[in-house]
């Protein structure tokens, strides 16, 4: 007999019954970037990134920079929901090794009409700080950020919540001192910034903003820093401020040419102010910062020279050396464009910042750029950095732009002059 009379026609019923059972599949959504979204809706992720090509030629002083290339940023990210919580997963591969790369790594969720993120991101601290650098109206962000007064300390792990009402902004969070790249520690913070818009119009803004920090070092917390690159990204820096943390240092034996006698712990705290507006294709910028970095510690003029790249500019103990306490740093800038195509920067009012121009012609869009920054430390007198930068933007389209910055350092502790042409080519999506 031959079985396959038998068995064809108990299979074919059910092979037909599945070519009619409807397929179901996740959703692909392209529009403005490429999103997933699982087909019953509790799962998404998106894809973004940014590319950051920077090229450095330097017109030496007293300090001797190498002009060079490199990649600033070259970032992947990831956001998206799972089960209505939020999450960002970012990796900087332009920043070496896989730690060192992580900048926001969170989940978050709906928390009383606002967010509540828990991770490693941003404090809610300075207006500048929290723009995208997609957006940043210069190559570098300004001294009342992470690359002056807050050195080394722009991502930090802990909790948050904000939330924006119609023309006002407000975020907290307490974290510890370190991100994924930083040694295990105790130190704690807390940080918080509030924000009011009191005209938001499609022709014109108006933006006021008040921001503290507070920094504790704890066991294992490395020092704290205020650290001016006065020239620019690769050029010379000058270190205005340091709190010694909790780690104990001593170099050679009390009383040799080069020792550090520092007291354990010690605080920052930092008040900020900001104040910035727009009137059509015109747009401004300031921000203050007021420091106190707390600590006392005695060097000697040797290691003092080793810390400040310069010889002690007050009077040193012969026997116990050169003695710093608390110290006062001043931190400030003003910046401005004009967009001579006519197009007008945007408010974000969710995050109480400033976004770029998005071209009004297919031509693209033309900014010019300027800027003054100061920081300095009262303490210390001739301790003081400033810089003039004067740049010009073009948007090629929404997601390319082209920025040429011309910088003018000034070191009044060294007496350091080094200038920068800085140039970049940018794409984000």
């Amino acid at each position: 007999m031959d079985t396959r009379k038998l068995i064809l026609p108990l299979l074919t019923p059910a092979w037909l019954g599945l070519s009619f059972i409807p397929a179901h599949a996740d959703t692909a959504k392209t529009s403005g970037g490429l999103e997933i979204v699982s087909d019953d809706g509790n799962f998404s992720a998106e894809l973004g990134g940014r590319i950051h090509f920077d090229t450095y030629l330097f017109d030496t002083d007293i300090d001797d920079p190498v002009s060079t290339t490199e990649f600033r940023r070259a970032r992947i990210t990831l956001t998206g929901e799972a089960y209505n919580w939020e999450y960002k997963l970012e990796q900087d591969f332009a920043a070496g090794d896989t730690l060192a790369g992580f900048r926001e790594v969170w989940i978050g969720h709906d928390f009383y009409g606002g967010q509540i993120r828990v991770g490693q991101f941003k404090p809610f601290r300075a207006m500048e700080e929290l723009t995208s650098s997609n957006e940043i109206l210069m190559l570098e962000r300004p001294f009342t950020t992470a690359t002056g007064i807050y050195d080394g300390r722009q991502f930090q792990q802990g909790i948050g919540w904000n939330n924006y009402w119609d023309c006002y902004t407000a975020g907290i969070m307490a974290f510890n001192l370190r991100n994924a790249d930083a040694p295990r520690n105790e130190g704690v913070g807390a940080a918080g910034r509030f924000t009011w818009a009191p005209i938001n119009n499609e022709l014109s803004t108006i933006h006021l903003g008040a921001s503290y920090s507070y920094e504790n070092a704890n066991r294992e917390t490395e020092p704290f820093e205020a650290d001016a690159d006065y020239a620019g990204r690769r050029g010379p820096s000058q270190l205005i401020a340091l709190t010694p943390g909790d780690e104990e240092f001593f170099f050679g034996d009390f009383g040799d040419d080069e020792f550090f006698l520092g007291s354990q712990g010690g605080a920052v705290h930092i008040t900020g102010l900001e104040l910035a507006g727009t009137w059509g294709p015109f747009y401004a910028q300031m921000e203050y910062a007021y420091g106190d970095y707390e600590g006392e510690y005695s060097v000697s003029e040797i290691f003092f020279e080793d810390l400040f790249d310069a010889p002690p500019t007050f009077e040193c103990d012969p026997d116990f050396g050169c003695f710093i306490g608390d110290q006062d740093v001043h931190a400030w800038y003003i910046q401005g464009s004009w967009l001579i195509t006519g197009e007008h920067k945007p408010y974000n009012s969710k995050k109480g910042v400033f976004k770029s121009a998005k071209p009004s012609s297919p031509w693209g869009a033309w900014e010019l750029t300027a800027r003054y920054e100061s920081i300095q430390n009262d303490e210390i007198p001739d301790l003081e950095a400033d810089s003039w930068i004067v740049g010009v933007n073009y948007y090629h389209n929404p997601k390319v732009r082209f920025m040429l910055n011309l910088r003018f350092g000034d070191d009044d502790f060294t007496g350091d002059g080094t200038d920068q042409l800085g140039i970049r080519a940018q794409m984000s999506w």
